[in-house]
């Protein structure tokens, strides 16, 4: 299933899992494909598996190739390739090996998750995060939102909504601020969702972009005593770095953000994990990883550009979130002089 090319080829082989559970070995195939001006050639044949960290990744490489060099997913299984299709990771790459169904009727499940969409600007991030935010919670508690009436709330469904949607909007909004940074104007935020009803239903969310990582974006920060890219991604959790902390009452995040930090608190309250990727250097954080605190950053052989984040949480725990109890104190400023905006990408 190989091709014939006039330039030496780039071949790289993908783990079994394209996704969080080899996330090592998936960033070490895929930072080798810019390595050179030849023709791509992606050996499939281990692939059983692709999550939605797999998959934006690897189209955040794949997409900026289509029609300047020519790329092959050789040996990839027809379930799988099925599957990408439905996610519609073929959808503006110019992939050859691969039998794509064709034409073939699609029912809506738009309930269980989010195909991969390319985000450049902030008005259609926020439309994704209400979108993945609802079509999660109608999966959870199997009906829409009932009609808005002031004095009867629809309370069930606004407990699991809240802290998901602010989650989403804000692993978005940072994606997009931070990724053209430094001159990576042409940097675009891939983002894909799937929902999975095992062990009570979860949700994982994938946010990607190819711009320019924590460490450029928080070189001249002065949390960063270390210009190190896992030194970065310890900074941009920070409190007071990543968090954009000011609420308005009733609990409402200003801007619809709740930071970074907050994020991986609310993955990891509900029982759910995430993983981080900048530059050279990979956190992971909560239940089910087998990660040490200690062991939380570790270095990888690879490296990626930009940011590459997973976060997964467990649905039926999302009631319990109380996003302004997971902030970090407000600290208002005595002077105006004094006050700063809490985002780690700035």
């Amino acid at each position: 299933m190989s091709f014939q090319h006039k330039s030496p080829a780039i071949s790289v082989a993908l783990p079994k899992t394209v996704g969080v559970s080899h996330l090592a070995s998936l960033i070490r195939a895929v930072s080798q494909i810019g390595t050179g001006p030849g023709d791509v050639e992606i050996d499939c044949a281990q692939v059983n598996f692709v999550d939605p960290l797999g998959m934006t990744v690897l189209a955040a490489v794949l997409e900026p190739l289509s029609g300047q060099r020519r790329v092959s997913m050789v040996w990839l299984r027809t379930e799988i390739a099925g599957y990408l299709e439905r996610m519609d990771f073929f959808n503006g790459i110019a992939v050859e090996g691969v039998n794509i169904p064709q034409n073939r009727s699609r029912h809506d499940q738009r309930s269980k998750l989010l195909e991969i969409t390319r985000v450049v600007d902030h008005h259609k991030s926020e439309e994704i995060a209400d979108q993945l935010a609802n079509a999660v919670v109608g999966q959870i508690l199997g009906r829409s939102p009932k009609p808005m009436n002031f004095n009867e709330p629809d309370i069930e469904y606004d407990q699991h909504y809240r802290p998901l949607r602010y989650a989403l909007s804000e692993l978005l909004e940072n994606a997009l601020t931070h990724a053209r940074r430094e001159g990576r104007f042409d940097s675009s935020v891939w983002v894909a969702a799937q929902y999975y009803q095992q062990d009570g239903g979860r949700i994982q969310v994938a946010v990607v972009d190819n711009g320019c990582g924590f460490l450029a974006t928080l070189k001249n920060h002065a949390e960063l005593h270390t210009k190190s890219h896992a030194e970065a991604i310890r900074t941009a959790l920070r409190p007071k770095v990543s968090c954009n902390r000011d609420m308005w009452p009733l609990g409402e995040s200003v801007n619809e953000g709740v930071g970074l930090t907050t994020t991986v608190r609310i993955a990891k309250e509900t029982g759910g994990s995430v993983h981080i990727v900048s530059g050279d250097a990979l956190f992971t954080v909560g239940e089910g990883t087998g990660v040490k605190r200690r062991n939380q950053v570790q270095q990888l052989a690879g490296e990626w550009s930009g940011v590459a984040i997973s976060a997964t949480f467990v649905c039926q725990k999302l009631p319990s979130i109380r996003v302004d109890q997971l902030l970090p104190p407000v600290e208002r400023p005595t002077a105006l002089e004094n006050t700063v905006v809490f985002r780690f990408d700035n």
